[in-house]
């Protein structure tokens, strides 16, 4: 049966245009929010879904043109009260939001595997790229988490930086600190072609000249010095103290039971590996849960099948550890983390050098 041929199949879905892509992912996403119905999954889950949906007192168009400073971390908020703070609405432009963004990531970076993958393994990229259960579960809830995927996705994949500068700012207005997002465009080999310029070592070592110069001959800048030293502390103390709400199920200890700064060393190292890893399935009791660290694992696993390497990047890991100091609950962790471990997924396959993968 023709229909049922691989070859057959991939030659067709290599001859589809954006609208076809458009659709199909359409189609996907509400799919996947028809299922998460019919197991009874609480469209209201996360509490901030319910919050973005009540009217709030936000500026006028006319006040954002005169302070658009005010658009800082509120922008979901302003797209849900031009939406009228409608649920279905909010839902629709994730819907959309979904498919447009598979509609990039099929020309730039899923097309041009092709000819260079065999069918198992392009469809595992499908997977991959596409049909990850926790992206799909997150654009169908009301939550801004599908925007800035959508907007980092464009950062990544847009040649022209006027572009990329102007996604930096909507990061920004969609989440506050989001830029740490753009960590991960340092990757292993970057940092390794850097070291190896002399200009590296001589700029290191003028630095620690001057530094020492000025503390040695100024009080000024020793107090200066100890003082930025102070205030680091002390911010990484109110960071290590914060509370968060954390689920029944979320058993992964916060190493509470230590004295600084030994409690927050332990927790911010293993939080990004377990992470990283979804060794995290093993600390925490929902179900649920422990299938996001199944898919973190299998995720790991399928990418060294397809590429025999490692996609895990120096930039990843700088932030999964910069959101494990900012969070005290594994659950915040894992859900502001999966933008970066998603980018990093889109940002490995679009650099990787197809002419090192063997067509097996």
């Amino acid at each position: 049966m023709k229909f049922l041929n691989l070859d057959y199949i991939k030659d067709k879905f290599y001859r589809f245009n954006s609208y076809q892509i458009f659709i199909l992912s359409f189609l996907i996403c509400l799919s996947f929010y028809l299922v998460e119905g019919l197991f009874d999954v609480d469209r209201f889950y996360h509490p901030d879904s319910s919050y973005y949906l009540k009217p709030i007192s936000l500026y006028s168009l006319k006040g954002i043109f005169f302070n658009p400073v005010v658009l800082n971390n509120k922008g979901y908020l302003y797209v849900s009260k031009y939406l009228f703070n409608n649920y279905y609405l909010l839902i629709l432009l994730n819907f959309i939001l979904y498919s447009v963004t598979n509609v990039l990531i099929y020309n730039y970076v899923f097309k041009k595997y092709f000819k260079i993958l065999s069918n198992l393994k392009l469809i595992l990229l499908f997977y991959l790229l596409f049909l990850d259960p926790y992206r799909l579960h997150l654009a169908s809830h009301v939550l801004k988490e599908t925007i800035l995927i959508s907007i980092i996705t464009i950062i990544i994949l847009s040649n022209m930086k006027i572009i990329k500068i102007l996604f930096v700012f909507l990061l920004e207005i969609f989440r506050s600190n989001s830029w740490i997002y753009l960590f991960v465009f340092i990757t292993f080999s970057k940092i390794k072609k850097i070291i190896k310029k002399k200009v590296f070592y001589i700029s290191i070592l003028l630095f620690f000249l001057l530094l020492i110069i000025i503390s040695i001959f100024s009080q000024i800048a020793q107090d200066t010095i100890q003082n930025i030293l102070q205030l680091i502390i002390n911010n990484i103390k109110e960071y290590n103290s914060k509370e968060m709400p954390i689920r029944s199920y979320d058993q992964v200890s916060q190493f509470k039971d230590f004295d600084f700064p030994l409690n927050f060393i332990l927790k911010n190292i293993t939080w990004p590996l377990m992470l990283v890893s979804g060794f995290f399935m093993f600390f925490v009791s929902s179900m649920l849960f422990q299938f996001l660290g199944v898919i973190i694992l299998l995720n790991n696993f399928l990418i060294y099948m397809i590429t025999k390497k490692i996609h895990i990047s120096l930039g990843l890991l700088i932030i999964l550890f910069m959101i494990s100091v900012y969070t005290s609950s594994y659950t915040a962790m894992f859900r502001y983390s999966y933008i970066a471990i998603y980018s990093s997924i889109i940002y490995f396959f679009f650099l990787l050098d197809m002419t090192n993968i063997n067509k097996k």
